[in-house]
């Protein structure tokens, strides 16, 4: 018996790339390609009670944004999971993503079975980006961190990285798992990853280790 499709939407007004897309998706052994829409308008609209696993959504749509659509899709339905396609690698927009709830930022110049392997990889529970994205994520949160603390900070996925920032400006556990949806538990898990990834042992080590310049 084959594993159940994980059930897929797009949005991006460029035709082309539309097609394109759902043309690879169309013949995916992993995913179900239920909606495809021009405009977060379209998809709005055309999003009635189906299942949607996961939302691949271009920034830059005409009317609403995309990130206007990711804050849409997270309030209606918090389990499904939102990447952002886009040709832009501005790092207000990823930042804006990332608020939005967000799990992935994806340049379009990514060859399709990469994005498929992405996506499949956020269906797991963790976070996509280029490491260049990555990097300009990291700038973002702090742009006066030494390189000690971008080598570092670059074995941490996006979501991670997140944490520690919420962990930086005194953020509790309970604020974090509500920030994220997510059981505290789970935070302790990330926390538990970041502190083994950086070689720290506590929340007092991280801050100490890595202090905002004042």
């Amino acid at each position: 018996m084959k594993p159940e499709k994980h059930k897929l939407a797009v949005v991006e007004d460029n035709r082309i790339i539309l097609d394109s897309v759902a043309e690879f998706f169309d013949a995916s052994e992993r995913f179900d390609l239920v909606l495809t829409a021009a405009s977060s308008e379209q998809f709005m609209d055309s999003w009635k009670e189906q299942r949607i696993d996961l939302l691949l959504c271009d920034i830059g749509l005409p009317g609403k944004s995309g990130i206007e659509t990711a804050w849409y899709v997270k309030r209606r339905s918090s389990s499904t999971q939102v990447v952002m396609y886009t040709v832009f690698d501005d790092k207000d927009a990823i930042f804006q993503a990332l608020c939005a709830g967000a799990s992935g930022y994806l340049l379009k110049n990514t060859p399709l079975s990469q994005v498929e392997d992405r996506l499949m990889e956020v269906l797991d529970g963790g976070s996509v980006m280029s490491p260049h994205v990555a990097r300009m994520v990291i700038g973002h949160f702090n742009p006066h961190l030494d390189k000690a603390y971008i080598t570092d900070a670059e074995r941490l996925t996006p979501r991670e990285i997140e944490i520690v920032s919420m962990l930086q400006n005194g953020d509790s556990y309970k604020i974090v798992a509500e920030k994220f949806f997510i059981s505290v538990d789970t935070v302790k898990f990330h926390i538990r990853n970041i502190y083994g990834k950086l070689q720290i042992n506590s929340r007092a080590e991280l801050i100490n280790k890595y202090r905002r310049p004042t």
